[in-house]
């Protein structure tokens, strides 16, 4: 069994029960629980959501991680993965593609279910995940908090899958595997080899 400190534990409760709390703000068919941690694996907090898909695929393979943003201008003042869930089977999609979706203020929520298919990156989903930072990052920066979020979710990620992150294409952004985007914006993805660098100290 995991053991927490006193601080630790006290922590987790606090965030546990801010969770319950606030469930109903997250939207209808949001999540049906707020769980917190992934087991106990070590990785950091995320906010399971159980959403409805008109289809799911297990994921054959977990080769490479694929950073994107929302490039919705106005993602800041309230984006959620419910929100993007809706979007997306609006445009007539099974539901959110990403994986992984992380708020302004560094709430890490759970999109499609980490083993499944995603539905991210155009021909690239059969061996990817796909994390998305909420913003418009061609025309503003990510927050302190989604930066120290999307490291520590994808250093996990390497851990949970065996992958290297300095490896040359498994840390990519969006642009890198399609060439009609500039995903995930001017801001973010010159970040990308200081997100590497943190992953390779810390897997």
């Amino acid at each position: 069994m995991q053991e927490f400190s006193r601080r630790e534990f006290l922590r987790r409760a606090f965030f546990a029960a801010c969770g319950a709390a606030f469930l109903p703000l997250f939207g209808p068919g949001a999540a049906e629980a707020a769980r917190l941690g992934e087991e106990d694996t070590g990785g950091p907090y995320v906010y399971k959501r159980f959403f409805g898909f008109s289809e799911y695929v297990k994921r054959p393979a977990t080769e490479r991680i694929v950073i994107h943003h929302t490039e919705i201008a106005d993602m800041e003042l309230g984006g959620t993965a419910a929100l993007i869930h809706e979007m997306h089977k609006q445009n007539g999609w099974a539901g959110i593609g990403y994986h992984y979706f992380i708020r302004p203020d560094g709430m890490i929520e759970q999109g499609r279910q980490p083993p499944m298919v995603g539905a991210h990156a155009w021909q690239n989903n059969q061996d990817t995940v796909g994390v998305c930072v909420a913003g418009n990052f061609d025309r503003d920066r990510p927050t302190r908090e989604q930066m120290d979020a999307v490291k520590e979710l994808t250093a996990w990620l390497c851990r949970r899958y065996g992958l290297d992150p300095g490896k040359r294409g498994v840390i990519v952004g969006h642009r890198d595997l399609n060439e009609d985007t500039t995903c995930p914006g001017k801001y973010l993805y010159p970040k990308l080899p200081e997100l590497r660098a943190y992953c390779e100290e810390h897997i």
